[in-house]
């Protein structure tokens, strides 16, 4: 009976460390499965951690990629408007240059109406001998009288009844207005809707004018606008002074003022410029006197300037 009692119980004991050793066994287990799965779910996030970063990477080289076929049509763009006014440069060229031979045409009738000589042969005889004697050619000789200059005349009418002779208003006018075409083109108008500043512009001069307002606008970033009452009658003479100064004088002012405006009002037959600038303050901004010799044509006032016989016709 002992020895019963005794293998029951090295039984019991043997089943005692068994159950022991297997619940050891067991925890050993589910801690490695719970480090697997720790390690499993870490492995995932980053995993998809390196998605997000993937697909926010092809999102920014399919941007980039929209940008450079942007930037491509943008240069394919601004090729063809260079194209466009290297043509109407080439254009105005051409007018300008056209403009010269019939002022050099007009010039050669003037002086066939003075000699009495028929402009073919005026034009042969200063072409075939310009330093022919008139002694060897049989042409008496006339004493040299000195020329009277005409005082009479006011120098605008002078200008226009005279052969040109050096600057032709015209043709200046004609480049001034291929630059101020090249400044809309290049510096304003990032995307035109017309071919030229000039098209559908009744007043080609209001025109270039609102081209320079909106350059300095862009350049500066202050407020600046065009108050003009023009009537007709305008000389290309008086064009070229009124946009040349009116570049001066903005040029002048727009850095040192928060508010321009550029008024031009007819005197007459003169056409008054000023310039009424205000600082950030509120406190008035006065325009430099322009650097110009006396003139008979312009006269620097305290806003701006006066050009003087600025209309062809005086207006109403």
């Amino acid at each position: 009976m002992v020895v019963v009692v005794i293998v029951l119980g090295v039984i019991a004991v043997a089943a005692l460390a068994t159950v022991a050793v297997t619940r050891q066994r067991l925890d050993a287990q589910r801690a490695l499965t719970a480090a697997a799965e720790h390690h499993a779910t870490e492995r995932v996030a980053e995993v998809a951690s390196r998605t997000r970063e993937l697909e926010a990477r092809s999102t920014e080289l399919a941007t980039a990629a929209e940008e450079r076929a942007a930037a491509s049509e943008l240069a394919a763009e601004r090729a063809e408007q260079a194209r466009l006014a290297d043509e109407r440069a080439t254009a105005s060229e051409a007018a300008a240059l056209a403009a010269v031979e019939a002022a050099a045409a007009a010039e050669q009738r003037a002086l066939a109406a003075e000699t009495g000589t028929p402009p073919e042969q005026t034009t042969a005889e200063t072409t075939t001998a310009p330093n022919q004697d008139p002694a060897e050619s049989g042409t008496p000789l006339e004493p040299d009288t000195p020329e009277t200059p005409d005082t009479t005349t006011p120098p605008m009418e002078r200008d226009s009844a005279e052969p040109a002779i050096g600057l032709d208003a015209d043709v200046v006018w004609i480049l001034e207005q291929a630059r101020s075409e090249r400044t809309w083109r290049f510096s304003v108008a990032t995307g035109p809707t017309s071919e030229s500043v000039f098209d559908g512009a009744g007043d080609p001069l209001l025109a270039a004018l609102q081209v320079e307002l909106d350059a300095a606008r862009e350049d500066v970033g202050a407020i600046v606008e065009l108050d003009a009452e023009l009537p007709g009658g305008l000389s290309s003479a008086a064009s070229v002074l009124t946009l040349r100064a009116a570049q001066e004088l903005l040029a002048d002012v727009v850095r040192r003022s928060e508010e321009t405006v550029l008024r031009l009002r007819a005197d007459a037959d003169d056409l008054v410029i000023d310039v009424e600038s205000v600082d950030e303050n509120g406190q008035p901004v006065r325009p430099r006197p322009l650097p110009i010799p006396p003139s008979p044509a312009v006269t620097v006032t305290d806003t701006g300037v006066r050009i003087h016989h600025a209309f062809t016709t005086a207006p109403d």
